[in-house]
């Protein structure tokens, strides 16, 4: 009897706790059939654990790509702030001319033992007043200081044909971003990174700096007569400043929305492949 009791229990919790999945996952926000999701969990230079994740989605001639930093602790250290992301989109023969339209973000000036819970409004070269609104991430002319986009070449790592990014990344050269778009020399360039987390308490450069808080959207056009199976199956998050370390994704999984509502993943290729963990180039800059 005992044993049944137990029995009883344990089928009880389990089917609670199933339920409650069900439930969250229904109630999250879905993306869109179709989307392309890249997702990818590692260890950082510092071995802090970090994940991050970037969603496709095309519309007509639009592409619109949003970051999110993932990881399962606050960041605190620039080691672990998301500063580039590469793809590519090929339909095997040509490359979209992507135009790069917009990038948004809310971007908090965190303080190490300080509440940063206020959001600073920032267009490229100035901070405004402080209002409840996505700053323009959207780096173009010589001391932006933000997101820069640009096309890069496959043939040398890491090996994609599109990058954007807030450092300039020169352990990946020639594929790095220009150094007077982005940002003074030094450590400068980690403002408008992506970190995880709240009120977070940053050390060493991270301290006092402009960061974009969990998530960023970028938005292009081009992209017409190319679908989302053009996507090439294969990204890299890349942290910190040179940087610091990357992520690489082999493959995509597209996000499918059942008859239920709960989120079914399902790989490209068949079956899933962890990301690997690989080092950057060196760099002496």
């Amino acid at each position: 009897m005992r044993f049944l009791a137990f029995l009883s229990r344990s089928l009880l919790l389990s089917t609670i706790a199933a339920a409650l999945a069900v439930a969250a996952v229904a109630c999250a926000p879905r993306p869109a059939a179709g989307d392309v999701i890249f997702m990818a969990s590692g260890t950082s230079s510092l071995g802090t654990p970090v994940a991050f994740q970037a969603q496709f989605s095309i519309d007509g001639d639009n592409l619109k790509i949003v970051l999110d930093n993932l990881s399962p602790k606050d960041t605190t250290d620039a080691a672990e702030v998301l500063t580039s992301f590469y793809f590519d989109i090929w339909n095997g023969t040509t490359r979209p001319t992507l135009k790069y339209e917009s990038a948004s973000g809310y971007v908090f000036q965190v303080k190490r033992g300080r509440d940063n819970d206020v959001p600073v409004y920032y267009t490229p070269q100035k901070y405004e007043k402080a209002e409840d609104k996505p700053s323009n991430l959207l780096a173009k002319e010589k001391g932006d200081a933000s997101w820069q986009f640009l096309e890069m070449d496959p043939a040398h790592a890491p090996n994609l044909g599109v990058g954007i990014g807030t450092v300039a990344n020169n352990g990946l050269k020639p594929n790095d971003f220009t150094a007077a778009v982005v940002g003074p020399a030094g450590n400068d360039f980690i403002n408008f990174g992506i970190y995880r987390g709240g009120d977070i308490h940053p050390s060493g450069v991270l301290n006092n700096k402009y960061l974009v808080k969990n998530t960023a959207t970028f938005n292009f056009t081009g992209v017409g007569g190319y679908k989302e199976t053009d996507i090439r199956p294969k990204a890299v998050f890349g942290l910190g400043t040179a940087p610091d370390s990357i992520v690489v994704v082999p493959e995509p999984s597209t996000i499918v929305i059942a008859a239920s509502g709960v989120l079914l993943t399902a790989w490209r290729a068949g079956r899933r492949r962890k990301a690997g963990w690989k080092p950057a180039p060196p760099t002496t800059g």
